[in-house]
């Protein structure tokens, strides 16, 4: 197993993919985080208290779920690519079994994963640094955390769906039209159709409301005494909920347990075809 790992790592990192995703993905999360320029409706909340309110927390989960995309398309790419280029065949040839060069695969695209989330987590906390709205440092460890573990379970969704599709182009445009295009017309309209209650189990949703949910619980457990006991944080907290379309979800852990449900349940699927696809 050892070498299947070391193999994988090979394959990743004398290519440019892992890189020329990567970057962009750090520049979203710490564009978004140092500005938070799509948050204007946020900032008019904030006006209520003054405008004092420390948006850090969101402005931190709001990029974070952009630069999870490219996660994502990295994933996808794991199997597709070898099977695109046939270098799957040596893979399996060599390998004790095609049950051990896909579970060396989950095992390197775990670690990767996690390596875009730690670096993607730095980024966004280098935006806010300059946007000199760092919180405290318990909260923002327990934010960061639980954005990397969403980065890896979307790259591991990815490597799933990647498995299950088997071509590479297929597999990443389709994702892509899925999370960009499809949850946001999709969701709204539920939204408008009173089945507020089920957007939330949705991939993405899901996914982003791990973050986005717990980004808010921690900036109002999080604010100063005057801010806290001002009469009128609870109202422009429901304001905010309502902007991010938090007023209908669950806890933030409940979300990320659908997500990782979601990835799991594409893992499996993907692994019983992959392991009985053919390659030649």
């Amino acid at each position: 197993m050892g070498r299947l790992i070391a193999a994988e790592y090979r394959k990743i990192f004398t290519t440019k993919l892992w890189w020329a995703l990567l970057i962009p993905a750090a520049i979203i999360a710490l564009v978004f985080a140092w500005g938070g320029s799509a948050l204007g409706a946020l900032q008019d909340e904030a006006e209520t208290l003054g405008g004092s309110l420390p948006l850090a927390f969101v402005t931190f989960a709001y990029g974070y779920n952009f630069a999870t995309i490219f996660g994502l398309i990295f994933g996808a790419t794991s199997l597709t690519g070898e099977l695109r280029h046939k270098t799957i065949t040596t893979s399996y040839l060599t390998g004790s079994s095609r049950g051990a060069v896909l579970a060396a695969k989950l095992f390197t695209y775990t670690t990767i994963g996690a390596l875009y989330g730690i670096i993607c987590a730095i980024t966004g906390t280098i935006g806010s640094a300059i946007g000199d709205e760092v919180p405290a440092f318990g909260a923002w460890t327990q934010l960061m955390l639980a954005s990397i573990l969403v980065m890896i379970m979307w790259v591991l969704l990815g490597v799933g769906v990647g498995a299950l599709i088997g071509n590479q182009v297929g597999a990443v445009v389709s994702l892509i039209v899925y999370v960009l295009v499809v949850e946001r017309v999709l969701a709204p309209v539920m939204n408008n159709q009173g089945m507020e209650n089920v957007v939330p189990y949705l991939p993405y949703q899901s996914a982003a409301n791990t973050t986005m949910e717990l980004a808010v619980r921690l900036l109002f457990g999080n604010l100063p005494g005057d801010l806290a006991g001002d009469s009128d944080t609870p109202q422009v907290e429901r304001g905010i909920r309502t902007v991010l379309l938090l007023n209908h979800v669950p806890d933030w852990w409940t979300n990320g347990v659908i997500f990782a449900v979601w990835a799991l349940v594409l893992g499996i699927i993907g692994w019983l075809v992959a392991r009985r696809r053919d390659i030649t």
